[in-house]
């Protein structure tokens, strides 16, 4: 009896090892295939594909999303090859992704990266034409990157080497060494000339000082200058008020003046007025007097008629002579 309990034991141990055996492979070998996946193609044209196989991983932010389907090396354009991908579909892919090959330097097994690059947030879903799925860019691989920044740092040293060997030519070394001793010559002409600009400098100091003391003397004779054209200014406001009171005054007389003489003219011209009334009356009274005399004249002039009186045919009607 404990025999035949131990083999069952052992049999249901063995069996549920072999249950446990097979569930794995058939999770490690299908598990991948019953996720939802959406199916989009790259082609890699400037990367090497050392180490990418069929079921190699898609990584996206280091999380496996999917898995390489199929590849296909294009006859007619050489160096392209065609990936085909199946990538979860809860997996972000969007409008400007970019793949790259990432390569585990110990194993050298090859995996796809995926990148969004952010410039959208668009999913990835246009087809373009002639395809069947949609297409992702190539992108640029770290390496790839380290290479072409090596490459540029290389053939920047080199062309600093040539022009550092330009630089070092008999022509530019001679050149060089004739500025040199320029250089010297004038580092021995300074040195000789030292004691001169130290007598020039104590001489700029002298004066200097000098102009100081003379900045001094000029501020007090502008200080006391405009002292004097203080006093001066009160003295010519105080002219000024005398002036305008005279000015005042002159006016208020003139302004009487000019009554007065308004008074005057007044006066003058009713005078004037009676003056000519009395010379009119004047004038006729001689002219009246006049006329007499002319009459007393012509009477005289004639004794006859003042004898005898008139002729007769001088009377007038009704009048008869004496």
């Amino acid at each position: 009896m404990e025999s035949e309990a131990r083999y069952a034991w052992v049999g249901a141990t063995v069996v549920a090892l072999f249950l446990i055996l097979v569930g794995g492979l058939y999770w490690l070998s299908g598990a991948a295939e019953r996720l939802p996946t959406k199916r989009y193609t790259v082609y890699f044209q400037n990367q090497s594909l050392e180490g990418l196989q069929i079921g190699s991983p898609v990584r996206m932010q280091g999380i496996s999303v999917g898995r390489v389907e199929d590849y296909t090396i294009l006859p007619d354009r050489p160096g392209t090859v065609r990936v085909s991908l199946a990538v979860d579909r809860r997996a972000p892919v969007l409008e400007g992704v970019q793949a790259v090959i990432s390569r585990n330097l110990l194993t050298g097994l090859a995996a796809v990266e995926l990148t969004n690059t952010g410039a959208s947030r668009v999913p990835l879903m246009r087809v373009p034409q002639g395809e069947t799925d949609p297409v992702i860019a190539e992108g640029v691989a770290d390496l790839s990157r380290v290479a072409e920044l090596v490459e540029d740092l290389g053939r920047t040293g080199h062309e600093s080497l040539k022009r550092l060997n330009s630089l070092l030519a008999d022509d530019n070394q001679k050149a060089l060494a004739g500025t040199l001793r320029n250089l010297n010559a004038l580092t021995g002409e300074l040195r000789q000339s030292v004691p001169e600009m130290h007598a020039t400098l104590a001489a700029a100091r002298q004066a200097a000082g000098q102009l100081q003391g003379s900045t001094a003397e000029m501020g007090q004779v502008v200080r006391e200058g405009g002292a004097q054209l203080a006093r001066v200014a009160r003295s010519a406001e105080h002219t000024l008020a005398e002036a305008d009171m005279t000015l005042q005054t002159a006016r208020a007389s003139l302004g009487r003046m000019e009554q007065t003489l308004d008074g005057i003219a007044m006066s003058l011209r009713i005078s004037a007025d009676l003056a000519t009334q009395e010379v009119e009356a004047t004038s006729q009274s001689l002219r009246q007097a006049g006329e007499a005399l002319q009459a007393a004249g012509r009477g005289l002039s004639d004794p006859v008629r003042i004898l005898y009186g008139p002729p007769s045919d001088a009377l007038g009607p009704g009048e008869a002579r004496p």
